[in-house]
């Protein structure tokens, strides 16, 4: 291994720089070339200012003689990628004669032919070649397969329009391929790029977990003497780069934010059994994968490689719900992913991959289990239980269902800790709001919402609307801060708790302005007389109008809700106990 500080212009020497195919794609944004763009103009502008931009780290491949050299890219690659699309936008501006002198730190000889020293990753090549070979910018707007959403192409006009105020361009040209920017870390053709990019990684390079899994399942096929670039077309990029900003987006595991291609890898390994929620920390998932792909030869690297590619299609079926997503009651699937969503349980995803895989032709018996699920997480949301042993639960079901594949077996699972599942009378003090209990306005305004999909559905005959959107407002009927001369009721714990119930609790369309919402029973209904909202203008769905007829809003009349609807939840939501 060879480290030197070296200027750009060590790229006059190199014959070809080679991304690995298998390399993360091109992630930087505006923020980052500003930062880089601010700190080199401002080192430019002060001479006696030095500016380190980090290290590049190249091994050596085998070239054929006249080729010139060969090298494979290990780290640096957003670096070095940025940096010469930025000398790129310089090159553009200069004349003819000029552009020859520079055109040797860009292009491979011979020069005029303009083919890239740098040859991308697979994700990203052609538009860093179109970058490369177009005149400039403008004329790349012209042509025909041209993505000017493209975070490459993004970048190129980034610098491309800053450039364009530059006054001293060919001064500033000068300055960055001259200056010593970089520290070059050269590996010989046997040294092990694999801990240098570990090392580099742990030293707080922002490398994601899933990046760092899959640099090490293409550096295990390379050791294995397989075909990479085939098994990358078949197992990795048709799957987590062809769907990219789905696999980057974070959901909520626990108090942490994770991509969703990590909560997938997280859940593989769980059903592959190289992951023990009882000793390993997610933290630790790219040293686990490490550690697995050891013992793995030829024939079974690319069936490990397989059964990733089903589990992260099948997991790509699951619904994505948003603030637009429509319902039906019968939509039970949706239902359960709402409520994982709302709820922020991504642990069960083991167990719901297992049960997706297992009655793949079978959705009616997917739908089963998934319910007994459903009523698990629940039950105990709403009573306000812990999270915390939810990995190590679903990763038990999900060993012991693949011994015995059945009801009664997640059945007994769910029962061996008695109080693990809340019994009928424990979730109905919450509902009722009990012994100081009550819903939080996410379990209720979840639960509203279903008893509202429901009711539509007994009454679907009559009913023009049986689909609905989840975009209702909580209100509670009584106000929580309500007068006691408007409500002929004083503040006891008896009033406290009737406030709290969900038969005080309604979904409208749009919310209340705060002085109709703690008013008197009569504005509240009907209005004060001006424009602002009241129950009867929100009104929309059928658990509000049942009360529009009442002249006055009393214990009685929530208390008879209350059963009303404690009655509905346990036939939505039936209770898993024997």
């Amino acid at each position: 291994m060879e480290a030197k500080e070296k200027s750009f212009s060590f790229m006059e020497s190199e014959g070809l720089i080679e991304i690995p195919f298998f390399q993360r794609p091109y992630v930087w944004k505006k923020e980052q070339w500003e930062q880089l763009y601010n700190d080199l103009i401002d080192s430019f502008n002060d001479e006696g200012r030095e500016h380190f931009l980090g290290s590049i780290v190249l091994k050596q491949m085998r070239s054929n003689a006249g080729e010139g050299t060969h090298r494979i890219l290990i780290d640096g690659q957003q670096r070095l990628t940025t940096f010469s699309i930025m000398v790129k936008a310089l090159y553009d501006l200069l004349d003819n004669e000029d552009k020859s002198d520079y055109a040797k730190y860009i292009f491979r000889k011979p020069t005029k032919e303009k083919n890239p020293k740098i040859k991308h990753s697979r994700i990203d090549r052609d538009a860093f070649n179109q970058i490369l070979q177009a005149d400039n910018y403008n004329a790349l707007l012209n042509e025909d397969e041209f993505d000017k959403n493209n975070r490459l192409i993004k970048c190129y006009e980034f610098f491309s329009e800053k450039i364009s105020c530059l006054q001293k361009t060919k001064d500033f040209l000068d300055y960055v391929c001259e200056s010593n920017l970089w520290v070059t870390i050269n590996l010989g053709m046997d040294e092990d790029e694999q801990k240098i990019f570990d090392s580099l990684n742990t030293a707080g390079l922002k490398l994601t977990a899933t990046d760092v899994i899959k640099n090490a399942i293409f550096a295990k096929a390379t050791s294995l003497n397989l075909n990479c670039e085939d098994l990358y077309k078949s197992y990795w990029e048709g799957v987590f780069e062809e769907k990219i900003d789905f696999w980057e987006e974070n959901v909520t595991t626990g108090r942490i934010q994770r991509t969703r291609s990590e909560v997938l890898l997280h859940a593989f390994a769980v059903l592959e059994g190289f992951f023990d929620p009882d000793q390993d920390t997610l933290e630790n998932l790219s040293l686990i994968y490490k550690k697995h792909l050891d013992s793995y030869t030829p024939t079974t690297f690319e069936n490990f490689l397989g059964k990733l590619r089903k589990y992260a299609h099948l997991y790509r079926t699951f619904p994505v719900i948003t603030g637009e997503t429509s319902f039906t009651f019968k939509d039970h699937e949706k239902r359960f992913f709402q409520l994982l969503d709302i709820a922020k349980v991504s642990t069960a995803l083991p167990l719901i991959l297992l049960f997706k895989k297992h009655f793949e032709k079978d959705q009616k018996k997917y739908e089963q289990f998934l319910y007994v699920l459903e009523c698990v997480i629940l039950y105990r949301w709403i009573t306000k239980k812990t999270t915390k042993q939810y990995n190590k639960f679903f990763a038990k079901c999900a060993r012991d269902l693949q011994k015995d594949f059945s009801l009664e077996t997640l059945s007994k699972l769910i029962n061996e800790d008695c109080d693990f599942v809340p019994k009928n009378d424990d979730v109905k003090k919450w509902l009722k709001a009990k012994d100081e209990n009550g819903l939080d306005n996410k379990s209720a305004r979840f639960v509203l919402f279903w008893i509202e999909l429901y009711r539509r559905n007994q009454s679907k005959d009559t009913q023009d609307v049986i689909e609905l959107q989840n975009a209702y407002t909580l209100e509670h009927l009584m106000p929580q801060q309500f007068k006691e001369e408007e409500w002929n009721i004083g503040h006891t714990e008896e009033s406290d708790e009737l406030v709290k119930q969900i038969g005080n609790l309604t979904l409208l369309r749009g919310s209340l302005n705060s002085s109709i919402s703690n008013s008197s029973w009569e504005i509240k209904l009907n209005g004060d007389g001006s424009r602002k909202n009241c129950l009867k203008r929100c009104a929309d769905l059928l658990i509000t109008r049942e009360i529009l007829e009442y002249s006055e809003w009393n214990s009685e009349f929530i208390k008879d809700r209350t059963n009303k609807l404690v009655r509905d939840f346990f036939v939505i939501w039936r209770s898993l106990h024997k």
